[in-house]
């Protein structure tokens, strides 16, 4: 009774945030991969640029198809992510192997996840990190790979800004938003969405408060939680 008790309560916790969002946010993809935005803020050449692709593409998939004319770019320095993409991805996607970081053309080390079977339960097996605290790289495989920055996405785009910048980096983000919010690159985007990895990484929940002040100096406001998933929009967007 208990356990069944406390599922509702958070079920009806989530409904109450999401009744409470302003008009014009809708939730794309799936329960899994699925991100909330404000649709009214996609301007007239949708861009998405898409950080950490993993095996669920339901996000940018449903981007395509809620708006006309949209584009996605994604990236992701896992072979088998980008394996997976490759095969599956949907016309007006593109897909660039590589490590979203703080400066383009440079190479990094990235940690491959370890066997699914060393991993805990419910693990995704495709979840490596630039970070090597992260709970699912220890002891697992490196490779080398190449970074790709924000103002090279947007040239590689022909854009000066995007729609939406989504990063489900794997613990990379609380470096790459400090840089990104200190050097006000981050304002290239309209809306943000990280997903954060405090207690996954070595960072902690204090880590993840200063990644939200440092975005709100920079002029975003925290329009949304869901889990680990925050979103934010630009003031003036």
């Amino acid at each position: 009774m208990g356990k069944h008790w406390n599922r509702l309560k958070r079920s009806l916790s989530r409904r109450w945030k999401e009744w409470r969002l302003p008009h014009g946010y809708e939730r794309l993809g799936t329960r899994y991969g699925g991100w909330w935005l404000d649709t009214r803020r996609v301007g007239a050449q949708p861009l998405l640029i898409d950080c950490g692709l993993g095996e669920d593409i339901s996000f940018p998939a449903a981007f395509l198809r809620r708006f006309a004319g949209a584009r996605v770019i994604g990236v992701d320095p896992n072979p088998r992510s980008i394996a997976y993409c490759e095969q599956h991805r949907p016309p007006g996607m593109e897909v660039l192997s590589g490590a979203f970081w703080t400066h383009g053309d440079q190479t990094m080390v990235f940690h491959l996840p370890r066997r699914q079977d060393q991993l805990r339960h419910g693990a995704d097996g495709v979840s490596g990190s630039l970070d090597s605290s992260h709970e699912y790289v220890g002891g697992g495989e490196q490779i080398e790979v190449r970074t790709i920055d924000l103002d090279g996405l947007l040239a590689h785009a022909g854009s000066t800004e995007c729609d939406v910048l989504k990063l489900d980096i794997e613990g990379a983000e609380y470096e790459l938003l400090e840089a990104l919010a200190r050097s006000g690159k981050i304002r290239s985007a309209r809306q943000v969405l990280v997903e954060f990895h405090h207690g996954w990484t070595r960072r902690t929940l204090d880590d993840t408060q200063m990644a939200v002040d440092q975005l709100a100096a920079a002029g975003f406001q925290l329009a949304h939680t869901e889990g680990r998933n925050f979103i934010f929009r630009r003031n003036d967007a």
